[in-house]
């Protein structure tokens, strides 16, 4: 190996560190937002090692191209547009259904948009990467306190429906919360007997503090319910 050869080998070594090195720092800035702000298990690990693996992967479809030019037809964009596609199966498994409510979508969506800053990182468009970044990690820090202030005044209930089951059959209990100026954002409920037990957590469309005497009398006069707590 001449000198020049060996000089062209440690820079292109030292190129391919550069981008899974930046693409470590990167994803492991939105991780550390997701694990110790936010406590989420998908957290500072995960995000690295998907940037990281997103990266390598573009790293090979630019290696390929290389390595097998002239004897084949290579795409340098397929093995990338899997990572894309692919990477779903993670963010999967980051969302989890709790009653009627769905949490980790931002998670998920976080995940996915982090293999996308590994694979701007792969391909060397390092100023997209790191303003992707600076502008997810914006929107996972800032966009989730303007949020909650914008709901910090609206009144949340908590209501315990007991009922019989056999009585409450077809019945809507996010359409008769509704009518009534709740919307339902969680329901666990629970069997014992022929009674059903519903667990629900509402939030109210107005400002004011809930009439709960209204809402109980409303309910306790449907068919089947025993007892409302509020």
């Amino acid at each position: 190996m001449s000198w020049h050869e060996f000089q062209f080998e440690l820079q292109y070594v030292l190129i391919v560190a550069a981008r899974l090195l930046v693409a470590c720092v990167l994803g492991g800035i939105v991780g550390f937002e997701r694990e110790h702000t936010r406590h989420k298990p998908a957290g500072f690990r995960t995000h690295i090692l998907v940037c990281m693996g997103a990266c390598l992967a573009t790293l090979i479809s630019e290696f390929a191209i290389k390595a097998f030019s002239g004897d084949a037809n290579v795409d340098p964009t397929r093995i990338a547009a899997q990572v894309v596609s692919g990477i779903g199966f993670l963010g999967a498994g980051a969302i989890i259904r709790h009653g009627i409510s769905v949490q980790g979508i931002t998670t998920a969506a976080s995940i996915w948009a982090v293999a996308c800053v590994g694979i701007a990182c792969g391909m060397g468009f390092y100023t997209a990467a790191i303003l992707a970044t600076a502008l997810i990690w914006a929107a996972l820090t800032y966009l989730k306190v303007i949020k909650s202030r914008m709901h910090i005044r609206k009144a949340s209930v908590a209501l315990t429906i007991e009922s019989v089951e056999a009585e409450i059959l077809g019945i809507s209990w996010e359409k008769e919360l509704k009518e009534l100026g709740l919307n339902v954002e969680s329901m666990d409920i629970s069997r014992s007997g022929e009674k059903v037990v519903h667990k629900i957590i509402c939030r109210m469309d107005r400002d004011d503090a809930p009439d709960v005497e209204a809402i109980a009398r409303r309910l306790m006069n449907i068919s089947g319910v025993i007892r409302v707590s509020i």
